[in-house]
């Protein structure tokens, strides 16, 4: 492999923090599947799935291009400058839009089955998910691999103990330890990451030319990135509002278990991406096609792993009453292979700045999913929600691959 031993070193420190958050679903299952009751984690599990749209909707994405300047910024100063900028208009975004979703609330509680306070409680979540996304955005191209792993190793394990605290001091309702402890911890992050931030943070104006590549970039991701989170994360809402909270807790654990699978998924991208960016700045081709053979072999090996063994892996994870839906686990992983494999595709199209075609593709598989889900889940129930999700997938691989085929040499 190209520049084996850097990029060796960097996978270690990506496979540090994903294992060790990783980890956490063999400990913290296991805790809060005697701690609630199925019911309650598909709550949990409605709850994380929803912030993760929100997120996207409180800034519009205008803080994702961050990354991309790296690579075309003048120097030091302007890059920093193009932070600021996006950090500004990030910012400004966030308050009209966290204004419009307080507005909203009694609409959207009623919408989600969630009490108000819970439905508010949306908003803290995803603030921390996009100051976060801001820290990596700006150290990930850096390579300071070791200090993003390390942030997000703490805040797991720190929302996990602190969640676990708190349901201990409830009686009912322990779902909101959950989230009280997931915010507890995102406070004391936040705070860190902060301090992080601040020095990329300088006094300038507002320069036409970076708001101009920021919109560029930015907006149309606003429909792939919400297709996205729609296509890993719809069943479980869906399965909420058309089975109740007892059916998603239960596609929930079973989805939780095939995510395993993005260990290996993970792990591979985020530490290779800044290489990929550099290999393609110097068109070194040969090397981008080795790694990605390596990446293949790997993901081929961990699905059929998962496959195997899953079965094996939720009876130790979980209560009896959370393992009726485990016969859906190989529908998961292969679509999971897809996304592997529509990433390539998807990730050559983003380079060349051509992301209003990632957007059409990740929003044909978005809509597929939803039209998917609403044909299939009254013939299949759960079954056909696992099918969409594979499907979905599919589309997403054969869509991302014509796009790439027909318009990008």
């Amino acid at each position: 492999m190209s520049d084996f031993k850097a990029l060796a070193k960097h996978s270690t420190n990506y496979l540090f923090a994903t294992m060790a958050t990783k980890a956490l679903v063999f400990i913290s299952i296991p805790v809060y599947t005697r701690l609630l009751s199925v019911y309650e984690y598909g709550i949990i599990n409605v709850f994380m799935s929803t912030v993760g749209i929100v997120q996207v909707l409180l800034t519009l994405n205008t803080e994702v291009a961050i990354s991309r300047y790296y690579y075309d910024a003048k120097n030091e100063q302007d890059f920093k400058e193009f932070c600021s900028t996006s950090i500004k208009i990030s910012s400004g975004v966030w308050l009209l839009m966290s204004l419009i979703m307080a507005m909203l609330n009694p609409w959207l509680a009623e919408e989600l089955s969630f009490s108000k306070v819970l439905t508010l409680c949306m908003i803290p979540v995803a603030t921390y998910s996009i100051i976060n996304s801001i820290f990596i955005q700006i150290y990930q191209p850096l390579l300071r691999s070791k200090k993003v792993a390390i942030v997000s190793s703490v805040q797991s394990y720190l929302a996990f103990c602190l969640s676990v605290i708190f349901m201990l001091c409830m009686e009912t309702e322990r779902y909101y330890g959950y989230i009280w402890g997931t915010i507890a911890a995102m406070i004391l992050l936040a705070t860190y990451l902060t301090r992080q931030i601040r020095p990329f943070y300088v006094k300038s104006k507002i320069n036409r030319e970076h708001v101009k590549y920021l919109l560029s970039y930015s907006l149309p991701y606003i429909p792939y990135t919400l297709s996205g989170i729609i296509l890993a994360q719809f069943g479980r809402i869906f399965m909420s509002t058309h089975g109740g909270f007892d059916a998603a807790g239960l596609y929930s654990f079973v989805s939780n278990v095939g995510a395993l699978m993005m260990i290996l998924i993970s792990v591979g991208h985020n530490a290779w991406n800044p290489y990929y960016l550099q290999y393609m700045t110097n068109k070194d081709y040969k090397s981008i096609d080795k790694d990605y053979d390596l990446i293949w072999r790997a993901t081929l090996i961990g699905a059929m792993g998962l496959t195997m063994f899953g079965n094996e892996i939720a009876l130790i994870m979980a209560r009896p009453e959370f393992l009726s839906g485990m016969y859906l686990l190989p529908i998961l992983i292969i679509g999971y292979v897809f996304y592997q494999w529509s990433y390539v595709y998807l990730r050559s199209t983003g380079f060349a700045k051509r992301t209003i075609w990632n957007a059409v593709a990740i929003l044909i598989s978005g809509i597929s999913n939803i039209l998917l889900n609403h044909l299939l889940i009254d013939r299949f129930y759960i079954l056909g929600v696992a099918l969409s999700f594979c499907i979905s997938y599919f589309i997403l691989y054969a869509v991302a691959y014509l796009i790439k085929r027909s318009s990008i040499n």
